[in-house]
């Protein structure tokens, strides 16, 4: 069944529902009152009000509204109608109850609001139940059956819009938050790690330095050679051992340098304050190579890791359709966590199989390619494929493998969240462009188009 079928059904039983209700003209009245008050106020106190103003005025019934406490499960008072109590009294009777179904006690009859049974739920309310308050009717021993029949289904309209009303109030929280969240991660964290840059590049001067040092001692070792075979030789080992320092030195500066860009490009992209002000990601395209600007430098980063695994790596720059390496426009930060994102998937589900010719191997390839009028003509696709090794995904999974926090049942014990091909899918198609996953007899390629 369509959704629009099953919308039609639903009106319908809705229609024969209240045909049996029988409500009166002043009970349908009252619902209707209630529903347009409960839209045009916006404030939870003003809800509460209106609440148990309605049941008054049209039925003169007095009653309490009370709340329970999403954290702390404690049933608290929140409004009354009648006029002389104007303050929120502090203790609540001791009939009043949480439970499933409405109860008598006394005079009074007792409504459990119940909300609404959504995914949000377990978040705004911290508990598997989904009673969020309580309705009391004073004085309603002398109420019919029909009339406790209206009250319930009054007391349900309540809990929609009351339910509705918390969560638009803790969207705007949310909102708030992340906001200055925001604020403070550029402020705390961005702002910051800029200085970085200026570490780096003092820690290279001083490596600059020493180098200079190094020739220094060089020239000097001349001069002693031949005037004092010992000096000679303790200065020969002091250098040999400034020499291999100064090499690693260089050799780690050079790497955490690189680290240190790759991560303010992550940082300074993800956490651009436009994403979090309109609620989507924000592109901020520029010209750049494919290969060279974006693919390549994700894959010297992965390098060591793919060795370190036995992992080889072969990937083939173009196809013989590109005559060199193609220029995109795209937003670089995102598209390079694209392709991170990627790579980092080969790393950890990348597996020995065995060939045709009975040889195992272990590979990751990567693969650049034109697809001429692919987003229609004259608008050219450039594709991006990344094979690894492993055990082929069927195709029940591979329908799911995009699908925010889905993760490969045979894969629970590598770590990750199965968030990963979830962004990839977004940004990609973000930039107008597709994303896929193909088996192949000795692995999984995935791979993703975007426009020239």
């Amino acid at each position: 069944m369509d959704a629009f079928a099953a919308i039609i059904e639903r009106v319908e039983q809705k229609k024969e529902d209240y045909a049996i209700y029988g409500f009166e003209k002043l009970e349908m009245s009252a619902l209707n009152t209630f529903f347009d008050l409960a839209q045009e106020y916006d404030s939870l106190e003003s809800l509460y009000m209106v609440s148990v103003t309605v049941p008054r005025v049209f039925f003169g019934l007095q009653s309490n509204l009370y709340l329970i406490n999403p954290k702390t499960e404690a049933i608290e008072w929140v409004a009354n109608s009648h006029p002389v109590v104007s303050n929120k009294e502090s203790q609540v009777p001791p009939y009043i109850k949480i439970t499933e179904a409405p109860y008598q006690h006394g005079h009074s009859y007792v409504v459990p609001i119940h909300g609404k049974k959504t995914p949000s739920s377990h978040i705004l309310f911290y508990r598997t139940r989904d009673v969020i308050g309580i309705f009391e009717v004073a004085q309603a021993h002398h109420l019919t059956e029909a009339q406790l029949f209206f009250i319930k289904k009054y007391v349900n309209r309540i809990g929609y819009n009351l339910y509705n009303k918390f969560l638009a109030e803790q969207n705007i929280q949310h909102l708030k938050f992340i906001n200055n969240l925001v604020a403070d991660i550029e402020h705390n964290v961005i702002v910051p790690n800029i200085r970085y840059k200026y570490y780096f590049r003092k820690i290279r001067k001083y490596l600059n330095t020493n180098k200079e040092i190094e020739s220094n001692l060089d020239s000097l070792l001349e001069e002693v050679k031949s005037q004092d075979p010992n000096l000679y030789a303790k200065i020969t080992e002091i250098l040999e051992s400034l020499i291999v320092t100064n090499r690693t030195m260089f050799s780690d500066q050079e790497e955490i340098d690189q680290h240190y860009k790759h991560t303010s490009l992550f940082l300074e992209t993800l956490f651009r304050p436009d994403h979090f002000l309109f609620g989507e990601y924000i592109l901020r395209k520029t010209p750049c190579y494919l290969w060279q600007d974006i693919i390549m430098p994700q894959l010297d980063r992965y390098r060591d890791r793919f060795a370190r695994q036995g992992t080889m790596i072969n990937h083939i720059v173009k196809d013989r359709k590109v005559s060199g390496d193609i220029q995109v426009k795209v937003d670089k930060g995102l598209m390079a966590q694209v392709v991170a994102n990627i790579f980092s998937n080969a790393v950890k589900y990348a597996k020995s199989v065995v060939d045709r010719s009975g040889k195992s191997l272990k590979k990751v390839d990567c693969r650049v390619s034109l697809i001429e009028n692919f987003f229609g003509r004259r608008h050219h696709g450039v594709r991006v494929d990344v094979f690894s090794s492993g055990i082929p995904i069927d195709q029940e999974d591979a329908a799911h493998i995009f699908d925010e926090g889905f993760r490969l049942k045979r894969k629970e014990l590598v770590e990750g969240t199965g968030h990963g091909l979830y962004f990839v899918k977004n940004v990609i198609e973000v930039h107008g462009g597709i994303v896929g996953h193909k088996a192949e007899e000795l692995g999984n390629e995935f791979y993703y188009v975007i426009p020239v």
